[in-house]
């Protein structure tokens, strides 16, 4: 938007009493994955739509300060340290060598990579036909939204007959955890720190503490990741943390369960956390990776009617309304899953129903992908959640060492786990550890969305070599378990 129009929309500067010149059919207020997919929603649609983002933030924490720099981080680090090469040369007297490595150099691809999506979200919604206002929104009344643009030193008043509110989530940071951003830093803040450290304590072991841990490891880090929990990404098949804890990158982490209560100092340029029971440990770095909370605390909801839930999270129901009917809350503000991709369909879903164009429910079946290296990937349920329901089930396998691209490629760590119903030959979820496991994920996707049994990847033809024969393979080993129970169910019978 260029600023004649925005002046049109203010009225007079910083006059809050002055009727808007523009009423929108819909107004969204971020610009992450799920406030784009409900904006390009509404205006595929003929609906005028004014996109609200802070500045210098278009595309959200997706882009700026989340799953953006964290996988682009993670393909340079696999790509400069030569991580997925080592196995290809470990024989060789002359193995490759590491490119240089800074942080420096790091963030200059994060900064391109950043740089490049913002042009390309600024594109989309000129495109689109979609205004675009920069500054910081917050609710007037229910239906109207103030925007602070703090660099032109104005406010805007806008007004939508529709309101969707994406604004997503932040690191929790706690008072008595002393953040300085250089040595004690959250997910936002890692990015932006000088150096690569000698060593790194992570606290918290869920998604974002083990994507992490990983890849500074896979730098050479020496990292003691340490969880309240009883394991790492509690939510994960057991197998399959398993695989990830026996192939930490270059061993170089110290994964420590069940850490209790702690205490965070910083001692110069070191940091020191004092466990409960008398254990310190002391890093160059310590990454504090325990919680998100929702982003709302600017936005002054309650002159618009809406609630939170218990976890301070926007309330929403299936249709993704707030306790406000004509304001939606999507994505990482209402909470879990809290993943770019299921905030997409959310996005969507929300523009639709705003609309009364299709009334449609979140998808029953989707993917889950954790950038660690190697990666993890998954869809429907585990092996312990199969065994809760008393369901019949074999587990088929394959190991990527034995799987042909496992050995080409040198990445033969890892395995496919298929959890499958022994009586109807049903899918029921499948688990990945290893190279491709984010993309081979949506073949298995589709199989259980169209209750498949295992006989789909048995009696089909996959390319070979591919990880994604790994499917086929495991598919193979469950059929075999399931013909030699029926076999021997048959025998006993027989001698009965």
């Amino acid at each position: 938007m260029n600023q004649s129009d925005t002046e049109v929309l203010a009225g007079a500067d910083n006059d809050l009493s002055s009727e808007p010149r523009e009423i929108y059919d819909f107004i969204v207020i971020g610009t992450g994955p799920a406030g784009l997919a409900a904006a390009m929603t509404a205006a595929k649609a003929g609906k005028k739509v004014l996109v609200v983002e802070k500045e210098g933030c278009l595309g959200g924490v997706c882009v700026n300060t989340g799953t953006f720099p964290s996988k682009t981080l993670r393909e340079a680090v696999l790509h400069l340290t030569g991580h997925l090469r080592r196995r290809l040369f470990e024989d060789s007297a002359c193995p490759p060598q590491e490119a240089e490595i800074s942080m420096e150099k790091l963030k200059q691809r994060l900064h391109h990579v950043r740089t490049e999506e913002h042009l390309i979200i600024n594109c989309q919604l000129e495109r689109n036909g979609i205004d675009i206002i920069r500054g910081n929104a917050s609710f007037a009344d229910s239906g109207t939204v103030l925007i602070d643009q703090l660099v032109a030193g104005r406010i805007i008043r806008a007004k939508g007959e529709r309101i969707v509110i994406a604004t997503g989530s932040q690191p929790r940071n706690p008072t008595d955890i002393p953040f300085d951003h250089e040595v004690i830093v959250d997910s936002s803040s890692i990015l932006n720190i000088r150096q690569i450290p000698k060593s790194m304590i992570i606290l918290g072991g869920g998604v974002i503490g083990s994507e992490y841990a990983t890849i500074f490891a896979a730098l050479g880090v020496k990292v003691t990741l340490l969880d309240r929990g009883e394991r790492l990404l509690k939510f994960i098949d057991h197998e399959i943390i398993e695989e990830l804890r026996n192939n930490f990158p270059r061993g170089n982490i110290n994964y420590i369960s069940r850490c209790g209560d702690f205490k965070v100092e910083k001692d110069g340029s070191q940091a020191r956390l004092l466990l409960q029971d008398g254990r310190v440990f002391t890093a160059d770095c310590l990454f504090f990776a325990l919680g998100r909370e929702a982003n709302t605390a600017s936005l002054d909801i309650t002159k618009a009617g809406i609630t939170l839930n218990e976890h301070r999270y926007i309330q929403v129901n299936e249709l993704y309304q707030t306790s406000n009917p004509n304001i939606y809350a999507v994505g990482d503000v209402i909470g879990w899953p809290s993943l770019a991709a299921t905030s997409i369909v959310q996005g969507r879903l929300a523009a639709l129903n705003g609309m009364k164009k299709r009334i449609e429910s979140f998808p029953r079946i989707f993917p889950v992908g954790i950038y660690t290296i190697p990666e993890i990937s998954y869809v429907g349920i585990t092996e312990e959640e199969a065994l809760a329901l008393d369901y019949k089930i074999v587990v088929g396998r394959c190991m990527y060492l034995e799987l042909p691209k496992g050995q080409i490629t040198g990445e033969s760590e890892g395995m496919l786990k298929m959890i499958v119903h022994r009586d109807t030959r049903e899918i029921l979820g499948v688990h990945i550890f290893g190279g491709g496991a984010t993309e081979i994920i949506h073949i298995a996707q589709m199989a259980l969305i169209h209750n498949a049994k295992i006989d789909i990847f048995v009696d089909n033809i996959f390319n070979y070599p591919t990880y994604s024969e790994a499917l086929k393979i495991a598919a193979l080993s469950a059929s075999n378990q399931i013909e030699r129970r029926t076999t021997e169910d048959a025998l006993c019978a027989r001698a009965s």
